[in-house]
Parts: structure tokens; sequence; C-alpha cells
């Protein structure tokens, strides 16, 4: 008997079930209902940044791209007080077609040194040319490197996407 709940718990645990789409993977906007308001209020203003302050927490609503059909990446980034390292955000990824929420996945920020290496000079290209003309994109296995340029100075925005989870968000 003790072999057979052992057995049930080790497959359990170790499904990977339980962990992509069980009790260990539970969406934020479930717990948060602030994530689904910003993500339409983003939608609906059309594709405007937007920073809301409640309790301990600073939400960043960011629209990222617009898909050929027409459909709207956004991303909100939940800081809690105190916690300026990334690993602690809560990040929730939204794809919003003809004004309801499609898809939603959330993930944690791979960062620049946990990206694939190839990428990085893909990353290099799109700020030089997001330098030159404004924006630029590109794609690299799976993942999309989206630059915009700052509207006053010369810092541009990147945002590296793996399908519509946003994995890293940078500055240069």
């Amino acid at each position: 008997m003790k072999k057979i709940l052992l057995a049930f718990i080790f497959i359990f645990i170790f499904s990977s079930q339980a962990f992509s789409f069980g009790i260990f993977n539970i969406p934020y906007n479930k717990s948060d209902s602030n994530f689904n308001k910003l993500a339409m209020r983003v939608y609906n203003s059309d594709s405007s940044p937007y920073i809301y302050t409640y309790e301990a927490y600073t939400y960043n609503a960011i629209p990222i791209t617009t898909t050929m059909s027409g459909c709207k990446i956004i991303s909100i980034i939940r800081k809690t007080e105190g916690f300026i390292n990334p690993n602690y955000w809560a990040i929730e990824n939204y794809k919003i077609c003809n004004g309801s929420i499609s898809q939603v996945q959330n993930t944690n920020m791979a960062g620049w040194n946990n990206l694939p290496n190839g990428i990085k000079p893909v990353i290099n290209n799109v700020i030089s040319e997001a330098k030159q003309y404004g924006k630029a994109s590109a794609n690299y296995y799976g993942y999309r490197v989206i630059g915009n340029k700052q509207a006053y100075g010369n810092a541009v925005y990147v945002y590296v996407l793996n399908g519509i989870k946003l994995e890293a968000m940078m500055r240069f």
C-alpha cells in the first residue's frame, strides 16, 4: 500500500500537467482582478501605456505590439514596493482580439543573461535600426525582438517575446 501511495505522490508532483496547468502555475489574473482591468484599459485606450498604484503594488501596463490579424499583445507587470529585482515581479501577458481576451500567459523575466546567446547580435541589430528608423523588429527561432526609439533622446526600448510572453525588457 505504501508503494502505491508513494508512486501516486511521485507521479502527481513530477507530472508536467501539475506544473504547467495545475496548482503550481496559477495565473496572477485569477487572484488579482487588476490585471484584466488594466489590460482592457490599455486595449481600449488605443495602446497607451498606463501605470496604476494600489496598496503596495505598482502595475505597469505596456502595449508591446499588434499582430498581423489586429490582435494586441499587452504585458502587465506588477511590482511590489521594496522589490526592484525582476524575479519578484508578477507578469501577465495578454493577447486581446476584437475587444475580448483570447489568451493569457504568465511569465518570469529571463533577462539579458538568460536569453539564448545567438539572439544577442539580433538585439544589437534591432537597436541600431530603431535608432535610425524609430522602430524595428526581428525574429529569432520563436523569439520576437521589438525595438522602439524614445520620442525625445536616443534611448531605445527593446522587448523580447517568446510567443506572447515577455521574456526581457531593456533600455539601451
